[in-house]
């Protein structure tokens, strides 16, 4: 029997032992809405650097948090009411947050009085605390000997604030003043200030050495000065001066200065913008932070096109100002649209401010005043690679059409950092990394991956000897022929080696050409793995050191990590029917945090050791869960019309009978069977609640949707049909009363479902799609993004236009059959959605309207396509129990539901939502 076979007998067995229960057994009541507000949300912990403490803040569905540090040793905590951003010292010894306000005091003080949060400190040792007042923000040195407190500056015009830095040993501190951003250096308790005054005079650059207590001016002027930037692993300083006045900073054009040894005030450099390889046309901006390269010897720098005279910024000038406003006054306001706009009008609106905060990366080496520019387009993307001997250019400009209609291509070029040249690498690929640390450009080509070298010659491909299939065969998205890989796992230090994923596994693949070798054993047991990167920071896997993989079983959704080592090769580590978050390792143990969870259980906090045994809970959240009746979830199987096996999520009633067929509701949109072990707290501000669902009686169905190009309504009609259909063959549910709820592209299927079939006694959409002939032709305002850029090859997924298959975009659209509806069906959507267009409800509404269809529009007044108004939220999370309640339940349907509320009345039946909430779910239990 293998793994598979027995995760199934004993999930079977225990599901066989629970049903044969006496219901007594397992009588609990179920959850009022009015019980929510104690409901708890644990949030990212953070471990100190030996694992004996841990902090992490809880949020509350009443709006109530604090923050939570746990002694693990002592088992001893310490709860801070509003508490957040915490940190501990990288020695252990101190940790140190900041305090904020209730949500009634933030509304009460408004924005005329905004909240300054203030600081406070506990020495983990003695247990004693200190409050530290105002703390805009707190940063230990990398030493943990030192604290960085920042205050809030004291208006706009001084941008300036004073940083108090404390010496924990001594318990001495010393304040500096004008701070405008503080940087701790890397390794040593060096602290980098820009100043600011607010005005012309006395702004600078200081750095204090806070071990001596020396602080050194290295620069004085009337100047703006941004970025201080430390190298990583030394000493070296970097930073950004503008070459005008404070005042009159936002010209644009800035100094770059460095110093090698900023503590003797030695090593000074400058690049200005009419330096030696900066070309006239161009000038050194703020929008790009410098970066030292790993050896020190070189420095990463933004440059942009000198405007032209007319657009240079002019002096501040209040007559001026008011002559132009005249002057607009008799100039048109059109806009200009042409259909060879490769990003249209309204995208350039949205992205505007992101444009003009574009750079071309450049290359400064000081030591030989050599400028090298590596970008060309502002709008192609540049980074430097292979070790910082490199520079890496990629652009789509080549290919318009691809990028208008989602089908990119764009061509590689190399720069070589000691010498300017540059080189033309490949042409028109899609999917292409370099390597961090090496002169290697890799590219899949729909089938294997392809290796190049930056300086040029013929690609060879790394993987076509290994037996693998890396293209991610299971893509359900029309594409151009280029099927997308399943990724790369990361690259390995040193550059001699790249991971790469095929469905279940990761492969160590050498670039010199040598054999590669699977370092999983997923496929066996069809469980997916995949690198679990511990330290983020990090740009490549470290040679020779154990990988730890993320696992989960394809068909049972069970979740856990293995992990490879030189010496022992793979060895399984943890898979269980649960979810891990937030996986943290501690700097100086090998011990690692994380929260566990499943739909049943509750998330804890839980440590382990590396090999993942002897976990030890270290918190609960919400133990008083147990109190109350609950779901439990199991999977689903089904063939959908293709043949292919599938599942879905099926979540049971709270105090399901199994005496009894009961409701369901199912909810889609494409792969959901991932949320299988994912908690949900509930609240009334989830207007889609699973667990609001499940305590009024419903099963709950989240199924899997493979979809067929052309045919996206079809075919998730066919898979969602199949799925009820297997629900219905265990005699679990009537199968007269499903309904069916999904938001935007599920509010989509819920629209297509009650139009176009018969399977669901009615359904809810919310911002749905309705219309695929007028949808083709929207704009998402939002990002200002046309709808054709992934129509035909995004979720949509219909391949081709309009024009070139009519017949299969009318058969996919809600509103061609609207006049045959016979469902009842529920609508809500924002007024001011600015990713599906209002007017996809307001004429599908018409439509059934005038075909006298079953509908009711909710429409949210001010709502995006997510409704963020809590009162809104709340509003449709009641309104969507109580349609559900009257057509699967029987319950009699509220006015609003038989006959509509005439605007006269809409306050009142506001209110009564509102106010009505509680005793309306009474009704419901």
């Amino acid at each position: 029997m293998n793994a598979r076979t027995r995760s199934v007998a004993a999930a079977t067995a225990f599901l066989t032992a629970i049903a044969a229960l006496p219901a007594y057994a397992q009588e609990r009541p179920t959850l009022d809405p009015q019980e929510y507000g104690r409901w708890e949300t644990f949030r990212p912990p953070r471990v100190s650097p030996f694992a004996d403490w841990i902090a992490w803040r809880v949020t509350r569905v009443d709006e109530t948090s604090e923050l939570r540090i746990l002694g693990i040793e002592n088992d001893s905590t310490v709860v801070v009411p509003w508490g957040e951003g915490q940190a501990f010292s990288s020695d252990g010894r101190w940790v140190a947050w900041q305090v904020g306000v209730s949500p009634e005091e933030r509304e009460r003080r408004g924005a005329d009085d905004p909240v300054r949060l203030s600081g406070e400190l506990m020495d983990l040792r003695s247990g004693s605390r200190r409050s530290l007042g105002e703390a805009e923000s707190l940063s230990f040195d990398p030493t943990g000997r030192f604290l960085a407190v920042s205050r809030y500056a004291e208006s706009d015009s001084v941008p300036g604030s004073d940083v108090r830095v404390l010496d924990l040993s001594a318990g001495t501190e010393v304040t500096l003043a004008n701070v405008s951003a503080s940087e701790w250096a890397d390794g040593v308790p060096l602290l980098a200030m820009t100043l600011a005054t607010g005005s012309d005079e006395g702004n600078g650059v200081q750095v204090l050495d806070a071990a001596t207590g020396v602080l050194r001016g290295l620069d004085a002027s009337g100047s703006h000065y941004l970025h201080p930037t430390w190298r990583e692993g030394g000493s070296e300083l970097a930073v950004l001066r503008s070459d005008s006045l404070a005042s009159r900073a936002d010209d644009g054009a800035f100094t770059l200065l460095a110093w090698t040894d900023p503590v003797g005030g030695g090593g000074r450099v400058e690049l200005t913008s009419a330096s030696p390889g900066i070309p006239d046309s161009l000038r050194i901006v703020e929008h790009r932070r410098p970066v030292w390269r790993a050896d020190g010897a070189r420095i990463e720098l933004g440059l942009r096109p000198v405007p032209a005279e007319a657009d240079a910024p002019a002096a501040p000038d209040s007559a001026a100002s008011s002559t132009e406003a005249e002057a607009r006054k008799d100039t048109s306001s059109v806009q200009i649209w042409h259909t060879s706009d490769v990003r249209i009008i309204p995208m350039q609106r949205v992205q505007a401010n992101r444009d003009e905060q574009r750079t071309l990366l450049a290359v400064w080496t000081p030591s030989e005043d050599r400028v090298v520019v590596v970008g060309t387009d502002l709008m192609a993307s540049a980074e430097v690679v292979g070790g910082g001997r490199w520079g890496v250019e990629r652009s789509d400009a080549a290919y318009p059409q691809g990028a208008m209609f989602g089908r990119r291509y764009e061509d590689v070029w190399s720069v070589d950092l000691a010498d300017g040249t540059r080189r033309a690498v490949t042409e028109r690929v899609r999917y292409a990394w370099a390597s961090p640390d090496r002169g290697h450009l890799l590219w899949f080509d729909g089938t294997d991956y392809r290796l190049q070298d930056l300086e040029g010659g013929a690609a060879r491909n790394l993987t076509s000897a290994l037996g693998a299939t890396f293209a991610n065969t299971e893509w359900d998205t029309p594409t151009d022929g280029l099927l997308p890989p399943h990724g790369l796992g990361g690259w390995e230090e040193g550059g001699a080696a790249v991971y790469l994923n095929d469905r279940f596994d990761v492969w160590r693949v050498p670039l010199d050409g040598s054999d590669g070798m699977r370092l999983t054993r997923g496929v066996e047991d069809e469980v997916v793995h995949r690198i679990q990167d511990v330290d983020p920071d990090r740009d490549a896997h470290p040679a020779g050191e154990p990988l730890l993989f993320q696992i989960r079983d394809e068909w049972t959704e069970a979740r856990g990590f293995a992990r490879w080592t030189p010496a022992g090769g793979y060895e399984r580590l943890l898979l269980e029917d649960r979810s891990h978050w937030f996986l943290q390792r501690a700097d100086s143990v090998d011990r690692f945090v994380f929260r566990v969870e499943s739909r049943e259980e509750s998330p804890d906090l839980v440590m382990t050791d590396g090999r993942f045994s002897g976990r030890r809970t270290l918190a609960e959240s919400n133990p008083f869960q147990s109190e109350y009746a609950w779901t439990r979830t199991e999977l689903v199987e089904y063939t959908d019309a293709a043949g292919r096996r599938q599942h879905g999520v099926l979540l049971y009633p709270a105090n399901h009978d199994p005496s009894t067929r009961h409701p369901m509701i199912v909810y889609a949109y494409e792969i959901l069977s991932r949320q299988r072990h994912y908690w949900e707290t509930p609240s009334e501000r989830d207007y889609y609640s699973f667990t609001a669902w499940t305590q009024e009686g419903y099963f709950v169905l989240l199924p899997d949707i493979v979809f067929r190009a052309r045919d996206p309504g079809v075919s998730m009609a066919e898979a969602v049909g199949a799925a009820v259909e297997a629900v219905d063959a265990r005699g679990l549910i009537d199968r007269e009363r499903v309904g069916f709820v999904g938001h935007s592209w599920g509010g989509y299927h819920a629209t297509y479902l009650a139009a176009r079939t018969e399977l669901f006694a009615t359904t809810i959409a919310g911002a749905p799609l309705t219309d695929f002939v007028s949808f083709m032709g929207q704009i998402h305002w939002n990002p200002g993004i046309p709808e054709p850029d992934h129509w035909e090859t995004g979720q949509a997924r219909m391949e081709v236009p309009y024009w070139e298959d009519p017949e299969a975009h009318e058969r996919n659209s809600p509103i061609h059959g609207v006049h045959e509806m016979s469902t009842p069906l529920l609508m809500a959507h924002g007024s001011d959605d600015g990713v599906v267009e209002f007017f996809q409800a307001t004429e599908f509404y018409n439509f059934a309207r005038r075909a006298g269809k079953p509908m009711v529009l909710l429409v949210y007044e001010g709502e995006d396509h997510g409704f963020t108004e809590k009162a809104n939220q709340i509003d449709y999370h009641r309104r969507i129990l109580e349609w559900f309640r009257h057509h699967l339940k029987g319950e009699a349907a509220p006015e609003w539901i038989r006959e509509g509320i005439p605007w006269s009345r809409h306050e009142e039946e506001r209110a009564r939502v509102a106010e009505d909430g509680h005793s309306a779910r009474e009704r419901g239990r």
